[in-house]
């Protein structure tokens, strides 16, 4: 009989301790459930091949690889395989949005990354992170040394939501930091242009970097079940609106779907990994769906 795993809700995650404490929690908790789970095909360790990108030298995909999946794959040789990390966190003022009993989006992003940068720095990979908002407001280069975790930590406990968002400016600034390649995890509620943040993160795939989006959202913004008179306030500009909700019902997730249907379309078509989750989500789930898509 299977092992049922068990997790716990992010509200009650918070009730756990401090962060570091947290993310150890989730990531032990994680780890020792996928020992036990009859599951196969998962890995902790990514896989010594991706995917090929236009540029890569035809002699290194490997085609026994390709006979059994019909997809082209390169081998990856030694100083690749040395995973460089870099976990970008949105921290602009739209993710401060919370509804009911949910945590804020922005908290939930902050446990996120934690458990990411303790995931892979216990993989021994090295981990930095990137706070943005309009601008980047801290960057730490990545570093495999263990003593790296309480650097991290140490910035997540110490910011604020801040400004606008501006996700394609910060990407186009942040690649001339990107020395070499590496694996960009995103986090962020992804309110921007979706057709200019997807042309940012094509560069950086063309670059030859693993580009992993973590879409956070309450869940409120996609049920939008909201009844009644409703005074909407926009946390980025000094804007609000007055309106029955339900006069607005359908146009809104109208454009909410569309929305949410450009950004799959264009991340899907630029070979970028990417998780939509909402904030009553377990953070296991989460990390989870991330593990099964770097299966080997």
């Amino acid at each position: 009989m299977g092992t049922k795993l068990k997790y716990l809700d992010p509200a009650t995650l918070l009730k756990l301790g401090k962060l570091p404490l947290r993310a150890k929690y989730v990531v032990e908790g994680l780890i020792s459930g996928m020992h036990q789970s009859p599951s196969k095909g998962y890995s902790l360790e990514f896989a010594q091949h991706r995917e090929y990108s236009p540029g890569d030298e035809i002699r290194h995909i490997d085609w026994k690889v390709f006979g059994r999946t019909d997809r082209f794959f390169v081998k990856q040789y030694e100083e690749e395989t040395n995973l460089r990390a870099h976990i970008l966190l949105d921290t602009s003022n739209s993710m401060a949005f919370k509804s009911g009993e949910n945590i804020d989006k922005f908290t939930y992003g902050i446990n996120l990354s934690a458990c990411l940068a303790y995931l892979l720095l216990r993989q021994e990979d090295s981990v930095g992170l990137t706070v943005f908002d309009e601008k980047i407001g801290k960057f730490i280069t990545p570093r495999a040394q263990f003593d790296q975790f309480s650097n991290i930590v140490n910035t997540l406990e110490n910011i604020a939501p801040g400004s606008k968002t501006s996700i394609s400016q910060v990407l186009n600034e942040l690649s001339g930091h990107l020395k070499r390649r590496g694996l960009i995890l995103i986090i962020s509620d992804l309110y921007d242009l979706p057709g200019e943040v997807i042309r940012s993160l094509k560069q950086l795939r063309f670059k030859h970097h693993d580009v992993v989006v973590f879409q956070v959202l309450d869940p409120q913004e996609k049920k939008f079940d909201f009844t009644g008179p409703v005074i909407f306030e926009s946390l980025e500009e000094s804007d609000s609106i007055q309106t029955e909700a339900d006069d607005i019902h359908d146009q809104y997730t109208g454009f909410f779907n569309k929305f949410i249907d450009e950004y799959k379309t264009g991340f899907r078509s630029s070979g970028i990994d990417y998780y939509p989750v909402t904030t009553d989500t377990p953070i296991e789930l989460a990390l989870w769906s991330f593990l099964a898509g770097r299966k080997k």
